[in-house]
């Protein structure tokens, strides 16, 4: 549920940063809602109708409910919040729920007395949805908590997405922005061609909107995560920890110890919550209309001579799509032949060729076979020209060529399929 750097730290950094994370997310298995996400939670409304009665030695109190008839029928685990009564501003987690006849069952304690009348809300409920959804559809191939590890992960080439660095490779906006929502709906919905990705069509545009609820929130949750990780692990992992406390490092475990609380009381609190607000807001920007690329001037007309002026731009120093995708677009490019080094590690890959962020080895697009992973239209091939690919090395040409340049190059890809002759 937590990320292997995550359980790298020392425990006494690693434990601060999973409690905040349950704090602020729950986990996979008992949503929380934290107020500020750009998700939707669902919440829904109920009023107590009738309470059982029960024994002083039964852990669970049971009221049947009335408002919840439209909802979700699968509200165990969810956190209710009462609205009124006795227990107004606590906190239940619901233990069982029977859609049929509306019983709802919560722990017994002090501050929870339910009576006929008493309002709650239960929270998360559209999250609850998508979860399950994804359990059903997408779990067993990108892991519980998005990690990308699912059962069957092992046998697919390329891998499917880790879902928790929150870059998507195929967006409509620009190489700055996180993904819109409706492009992961259309992946969703589309698949990913010459990939294991499927297409899910058969799901109602509300099951495929849930989904992708669900997933933006895997992602907020793995990306407050990394941050966390990032402002901890150089000095508070537990490699580093056994070298500061070596002989040749020579400090004590209480000196790192009071150096680290001195660390969690005053600057944690402010590191979270710039973590969390700056993620949420990263997918909220995202979803606004400047993030978008939007051509300046319509495609220019797929003609022989523009075609040409494309083929002249993929083989110039200006571009150098050739470099990777080789002069006749087949993928060969000489940079398949050199040896890269990791950006994030700073050595050398141990494979000769093109990698993408997540560290897989990416062969450039054989343009010839007509597999167009992020859509066949021609505004897909002009947004990947135009914005780049996240998380790969192909480049943003938005700022270097003009949109008659780039309708040229998507009008000279696109026809590379069907000649045969180069």
């Amino acid at each position: 549920m937590f990320a292997k750097k995550t359980n790298e730290l020392m425990p006494e950094a690693a434990k601060p940063v999973k409690e905040a994370l349950v704090k602020q997310f729950g986990n996979p298995f008992a949503l929380t809602q934290f107020e500020g996400l750009p998700t939707k939670f669902g919440d829904v409304e109920g009023t107590v109708k009738t309470v059982e009665a029960s024994g002083a030695d039964q852990p669970l109190i049971r009221f049947q409910a009335t408002g919840l008839a439209d909802s979700y029928d699968k509200l165990q685990g969810l956190p209710l919040e009462w609205t009124s009564g006795k227990g107004q501003g606590h906190i239940s987690r619901i233990k069982e729920y029977n859609f049929e006849t509306g019983t709802i069952a919560v722990e017994k304690s002090a501050e929870i007395d339910p009576q006929p009348g008493d309002t709650f809300k239960v929270e998360c409920v559209r999250l609850q949805f998508g979860r399950d959804l994804y359990n059903r559809h997408c779990m067993h191939c990108h892991g519980m908590s998005g990690e990308g590890t699912g059962p069957t992960s092992r046998y697919l080439n390329p891998p499917p997405r880790d879902f928790r660095l929150g870059i998507y490779k195929y967006t409509s906006t620009k190489s700055t922005s996180k993904a819109q929502e409706a492009d992961l709906e259309r992946t969703v919905k589309e698949g990913i061609a010459g990939t294991y990705m499927p297409s899910f069509k058969l799901l109602t545009e509300d099951e495929v909107s849930a989904i992708v609820n669900y997933v933006i929130w895997l992602s907020i949750r793995g990306e407050t995560e990394k941050k966390l990780d990032d402002e901890l692990f150089l000095d508070y992992s537990q490699e580093v920890y056994d070298e500061r406390t070596s002989e040749e490092g020579g400090e004590t475990r209480e000196e790192v110890l009071e150096e680290l609380k001195e660390f969690m009381e005053l600057d944690f609190p402010d590191t979270l919550e710039f973590a969390t607000d700056s993620v949420s807001e990263a997918w909220e920007e995202a979803n606004e209309e400047d993030a978008l690329v939007i051509p300046k001037m319509p495609r220019v007309p797929d003609t022989p001579e523009s075609r040409e002026r494309g083929r002249k731009l993929y083989l110039s120093q200006k571009t150098k799509c050739a470099s990777c995708h080789g002069p006749q677009g087949r993928g060969n490019g000489t940079a398949t032949q050199d040896f890269w080094t990791n950006p994030a590690t700073n050595e050398k890959y141990k494979n000769r060729g093109l990698h993408d962020i997540w560290g897989n080895q990416l062969p450039p697009r054989d343009l010839h076979r007509g597999i167009y992973r992020g859509g066949r239209r021609p505004i897909d091939t002009y947004r990947r020209l135009a914005a780049g690919i996240k998380g790969t090395p192909m480049p943003a040409f938005g700022g270097s060529l003009s949109d008659e340049e780039l309708w040229d190059l998507v009008n000279y890809v696109m026809s590379l399929p069907y000649d045969g002759n180069r």
